[in-house]
This record gives structure tokens, C-alpha cells and sequence, in this order.
């Protein structure tokens, strides 16, 4: 494995990575490690412990820089009074789930999701808005 964990490294590195986002085909990234009997999802892990993070689409893997531990990528929710906000019963599963997601996004793709949130709440009534949290809720 990390002979091609090396390539991946030499190429990524060759097309301006870190300074860039490099994409690269997903089918034949899976091709190119199923012919050297690897799994492609743990050559991706063991990227991503080495500072290199990805986002997958439908037909290839952008390969960015993973931001240092220590910096914080996503929105954390640890800090939120949600009694306050109303959404004390929430599902803390559900919370995680969505933190995780966020933790994998570019500033962009937080930025576009924040603006279609505000967008979205901001034409809901107040009885929608209520509606919506109960779900939330499980209630």
C-alpha cells in the first residue's frame, strides 16, 4: 500500500497539490488499487491521516488539504446551549451526524449550505419553523 499511497503522492504533488484542489477519475483510481489487490477506501483512509482529505462525486476524488486538527473545519455544536434554542430534545445521534457531514466540507460548500439554510427558514412561517423542530425532535 504505500508504495501507491507514494504515486498517489508524486501525482497529486505534480498537479500543484497542496497549493490546489486535484481531481482525479474515480473509476480508474479504483481500477489502479484493485490491480494491486488494495482496497481503494483504505488507501483514502490512511490519505486522509496523512493531511490529505477528499470529497468523491459521481466520477472523481478532489484530493485538498485537511485542515490541522487543531483548526476548526465545521460548525461544532458542542458549545450550543440547545435547551435555549429550543431544540434541547433534539437526537444527539443527529446532531453528530450532521456536525460530521459539515467537517467534511470545503468553507465553500459550508458557506453555499449556510446561505440555502438561511434562505429556506427565512420564508417559513413561525408554525413551519415549530413544525420542523418537532420533527427534528423525533416529536
Amino acid at each position: 500500500m504505500e508504495a501507491f499511497i507514494e504515486l498517489m503522492m508524486k501525482n497529486l504533488t505534480k498537479n500543484g497539490f497542496p497549493d490546489k484542489r486535484v481531481s482525479f477519475d474515480l473509476e480508474r483510481l479504483y481500477e489502479l488499487a484493485d490491480d494491486r489487490d488494495l482496497s481503494l477506501n483504505k488507501v483514502l483512509d490512511e490519505l486522509v491521516a496523512r493531511g490529505v482529505a477528499h470529497n468523491k462525486t459521481n466520477e472523481k476524488i478532489i484530493f485538498h488539504q485537511a485542515p490541522p486538527p487543531s483548526e476548526e473545519s465545521g460548525f461544532d455544536f458542542s458549545g450550543l446551549d440547545l435547551d435555549a434554542l429550543g431544540l434541547g430534545g433534539i437526537d444527539p445521534a443527529l446532531l453528530a451526524q450532521a456536525q460530521e457531514m459539515m467537517s467534511k466540507m470545503s468553507p465553500e460548500e459550508l458557506a453555499s449550505a449556510r446561505a440555502m439554510a438561511e434562505s429556506q427558514l427565512g420564508g417559513m412561517s413561525e408554525e413551519e419553523r415549530a413544525e420542523m423542530l418537532n420533527n427534528m425532535k423525533g416529536s
